[in-house]
């Protein structure tokens, strides 16, 4: 019975060593697991709002997690806007100090990892391990805008990006191309709201405005950035780009998140250039600090009934 017992004994503790064991290397696969595929709060910042305003920076990250593959189907742009992620900040630092706390999406990852301004097709390419990321941010859009809709009735998006064309000045996204923007100003007549990701601002505007002075009228969003020391296109001084001109009119996050088609968040893409703005760190405090005002004096001019 003595030799049964300790039979028994060295049973049982092999048995809890092999549990123990199986423990330790159950929980180190989950965790691993985890970090590629679930746990995703060191890749974005997303924080509520006090008005009806979404700030969005997707493509300033620049963590590169060695776990994700990089971009490179064809079509694939995967430099970084650099600084973008940091005039956000800045911005929102400024709107702060100012009362306000603007609703922030924020992207840290780098964009040859994911392209969260692109559908989930060509934003991931063949690594489906961001699948869940991409979702993630783009839910969390939809929840904010919810949010604004119910508290306030309609608001503003904001898509913070960053260009490197050869004109120096900010490109403003509304879905609306060169060409359009030419046609516009010969012929505002043969645009109708539909057009436009600021589709429920024009059709709520409180002062009942037209497209045109959307655009660029005196309270145009370019022409308050112009006033401001900030060339821009659409804006009164320069109503469109020149033929030939590059030029970008607003991407995957202004066609899904705006009101054009749906919903009640007008959105525009900002597209920053380099020199006198993005490239020195005083030309950034400057801008954010410019900008913070120039938001608050849009809403106020246009969101008037809700802000």
């Amino acid at each position: 019975m003595a030799g049964l017992g300790k039979n028994i004994y060295k049973y049982k503790a092999a048995v809890l060593f092999l549990l123990i064991a199986c423990h330790f290397i159950t929980c180190d696969f989950q965790n691993e697991g985890e970090n590629q595929t679930g746990e995703w709060d060191a890749f974005v910042e997303f924080r509520e709002g006090n008005i009806p305003l979404i700030l969005v920076a997707a493509h300033g990250g620049d963590l590169k997690p060695n776990w994700i593959n990089d971009r490179d189907c064809s079509g694939s742009k995967v430099l970084q806007d650099q600084y973008t992620l940091g005039i956000a900040l800045q911005l929102e630092k400024e709107l702060q100090g100012l009362g306000f706390q603007p609703y922030m999406i924020l992207a840290k990852i780098h964009r040859i990892k994911i392209d969260l301004n692109r559908s989930l097709p060509t934003s991931v390419c063949d690594d489906m391990t961001t699948n869940s990321l991409w979702s993630l941010f783009h839910e969390q859009i939809m929840a904010y805008s919810s949010s604004i809709e119910n508290t306030y009735g309609r608001g503003l998006l904001i898509d913070i990006h960053g260009q490197s064309h050869p004109i120096q000045r900010i490109e403003l996204g509304y879905l609306l191309d060169g060409e359009d923007l030419r046609a516009l100003r010969e012929n505002s007549a043969q645009f109708s709201s539909t057009s436009v990701s600021i589709r429920q601002g024009l059709e709520n505007h409180p002062q009942k405005m037209e497209l045109e002075d959307l655009l660029t009228g005196p309270m145009a969003l370019g022409t308050l950035l112009e006033k401001a020391g900030f060339p821009a296109v659409p804006s009164a001084s320069d109503t469109a780009p020149a033929a030939g001109d590059l030029f970008f009119s607003g991407g995957h996050n202004t066609r899904i998140h705006g009101s054009r088609d749906q919903g009640m968040i007008d959105a525009i893409q900002l597209e920053l250039n380099r020199e006198g703005l993005r490239n020195e760190s005083a030309d950034r405090m400057r801008f954010a600090k410019r900008f913070a005002n120039i938001l608050v004096e849009y809403l106020e001019a246009h969101y008037s009934d809700v802000f």
